[in-house]
């Protein structure tokens, strides 16, 4: 009995074996494909990396264009209040010139007119005292 019990062991140990090196076989291949796998990714991820940094140059580079811009538009903004205000001073300054040359007008106006009625009046009594012989 201990022979047949020793064969047996020798026969589990033999398959044992045989099943190790059968798994080893099949696991250095799966290592190889993986070995290919790791390098075909890293040669597609290269080119891929590559033109991800090129993009995020060029959108760093437009992102400092529009903030340019933004500071062009801002001054343009600040200008175009400051000519408003210009304007509105002018418009308050010929609003007061355009009073002043209408009080003017119309003291002038009633100058004139009194001045016109004084001629007149004198006239007439120049005249009435002319041919009225005095």
């Amino acid at each position: 009995m201990s022979n047949l019990f020793l064969g047996l062991i020798t026969l589990a140990f033999v398959v044992g074996v045989i099943i190790f090196i059968i798994v080893m076989i099949g696991l250095r291949g799966a290592i190889k494909g993986l070995k290919e796998l790791v390098g075909t990714t890293e040669r597609s991820i290269k080119p891929t990396i590559m033109e991800l940094q090129h993009t995020l140059q060029s959108i760093r580079t437009l992102t400092d264009n529009v903030t340019n811009v933004t500071e062009d538009i801002k001054i343009f903004s600040d200008s175009v209040r400051e000519v408003g205000e210009s304007v509105k001073h002018v418009s308050e300054n010929v609003k007061q010139i355009s009073g002043f040359v209408e009080n003017i007008t119309s003291s002038t106006v009633g100058e004139v007119s009194g001045l016109e009625a004084g001629i007149r009046t004198g006239l007439g009594v120049f005249f009435k005292n002319l041919f009225s012989g005095k």
